[in-house]
């Protein structure tokens, strides 16, 4: 009985790191929302499962912000493993990769944003859950990691976009490592995961999120894991046309 007294804990008791942790990230959310305004959201989908895989355009680098902001469920993000690292890494990926080559600033201003982003960089990718992402042999920890994360209840975002040459609001193409991750899933499972397409839209103001579709189906079927991934890649541009901007038939940069 006197143990049990002991390892009790008052009602009044501090809250823990975690929780206060958690409370900071939400403080840093409510500011956060004045900048980003609430997207109408568009369930086409239904109910959504707390094990899946939810893909997404990348809408430069609104869509990860706004989508944790907003997003019906909670979620854990992939992102450039180079935003993890030091602030010198951060700092080269930030001017060399996204600013000058993904969003063709000028050198001189692109260097200007990354050093000046690289010093809070670390506080947004904390607070959406960010498990970074290789090219390289390395990639299998991401897999690992979000097949625990995906164990525990957590649903995985990514934004497979190849932005190699920017970012559009037809997206170009879909790169095929979340089919590696569903396949990952599987084998430790036995569980073929849904992977639901996913639009975000600054401008319109609208997250939609379309019907789930299975990778292992298609894989039977004897697609390749790029014709998979460009059969994904067209379920997303399919909300654009269908719900953002039916008559546009252009393909246009992000502002």
């Amino acid at each position: 009985m006197k143990n049990q007294l002991v390892e009790e804990k008052p009602a009044n008791s501090k809250p823990t790191k975690r929780q206060k942790r958690n409370l900071f990230f939400e403080f840093i959310k409510a500011i956060l929302r004045i900048f980003y305004r609430k997207p109408k959201i568009i369930n086409l989908a239904g109910e959504l499962p707390d094990k899946c895989v939810f893909l997404s355009n990348h809408a430069a680098k609104n869509g990860p912000m706004a989508l944790e902001l907003y997003f019906p469920k909670s979620t854990v993000k992939w992102g450039a493993h180079e935003m993890l690292g030091n602030y010198r890494s951060r700092k080269s990926y930030l001017k060399d990769v996204y600013y000058i080559q993904k969003r063709h600033i000028k050198p001189f201003w692109a260097g200007i944003f990354a050093r000046f982003e690289a010093i809070f960089s670390p506080l947004f990718y904390k607070i959406m859950n960010f498990i970074g992402t290789y090219r390289d042999a390395r990639f299998k920890k991401t897999l690992e990691l979000s097949v625990e994360k995906l164990a525990e209840n957590r649903p995985i975002m990514i934004f497979p976009e190849d932005s190699s040459e920017g970012y559009f609001d037809v997206v170009k193409g879909f790169i095929p490592g979340f089919v590696l991750l569903v396949t990952a899933y599987k084998r430790r499972t036995g569980e073929d995961l849904p992977v639901y397409p996913v639009y975000y839209s600054r401008k319109k103001g609208l997250i939609i999120i379309g019907q789930p579709d299975f990778v292992d189906k298609m894989l039977e079927g004897g697609a390749s894991r790029q014709e998979i991934a460009d059969c994904f890649c067209e379920k997303v541009n399919d909300l654009y046309y269908r719900l953002v901007c039916p008559n546009d038939e252009n393909v246009k940069e992000v502002n």
